[in-house]
């Protein structure tokens, strides 16, 4: 806020629907909302809160009957990922409703943008449950909470990857330098892991001599 407090996102959407938004001149919240109503098909009714991380916003709105939360991550990958923990029936993950990768202008850069194109756009129906309890909770509840969390790490831990998702993400996912190919099929195999290491090795030395970039 311009008094340097940190905006609790109270009466932001009477905010940005009389054209007075405290994000203005930074990016163009009410152009997000209305994307958001329009791939979600409903109008929003209130903005309960704005949450931050290090590298996101999370505007929690008030829909009819729902609330969805409005996340910046990477976006193609964290959307498969979703798509693929989703089939697990017994993990707890939200329901990703819409997602739309960044679009960057053509030209100079010479003002901030005043659209929404250049931002990751992931909107997710409200799992159950609150955050920032623990301080509130008795020694049973949080023994319980550390019990779910111990389930979901479990999950994740014994999840199956399916071999297309692996073959689909897995060179995309390397840090650079990375091979343009793998020289044999994703599998999880010794042979694979060999080649695997020895594609990276090459891809970031190239040849004999060279400098390591």
């Amino acid at each position: 806020m311009p008094d340097g407090s940190d905006l609790d996102g109270k009466e932001l959407l009477t905010l940005v629907r009389k054209g007075r938004s405290p994000f203005e001149g930074v990016w163009n919240v009410d152009n997000l909302i209305r994307k958001i109503e329009e791939k979600i098909d409903t109008k929003a009714t209130n903005i309960l809160y704005v949450s931050k991380g290090s590298n996101n916003y999370g505007l929690h709105l008030q829909l009819p009957n729902r609330a969805f939360s409005r996340k910046l991550p990477e976006a193609e990958f964290e959307a498969a990922v979703y798509r693929l923990l989703r089939s697990e029936p017994d993990m707890p993950v939200s329901k990703l409703l819409y997602y739309r990768i960044p679009v960057q202008h053509a030209g100079p850069r010479l003002s901030p943008p005043q659209d929404i194109l250049g931002r990751q756009l992931f909107v997710f129906e409200k799992a159950e449950g609150e955050n920032n309890t623990w301080r509130h909770l008795d020694i049973g509840q949080k023994a319980n909470l550390l019990a779910q969390a111990a389930r979901i790490r479990a999950l994740l831990c014994n999840f199956n990857l399916s071999l297309e998702f692996a073959t689909t993400w897995l060179r995309e996912r390397l840090f650079e330098q990375k091979p343009k190919k793998f020289p044999i099929p994703v599998a999880p195999t010794r042979s694979f892991c060999n080649a695997l290491i020895k594609s990276k090795i090459e891809a970031t030395i190239k040849n004999i001599g060279d400098m390591i970039s």
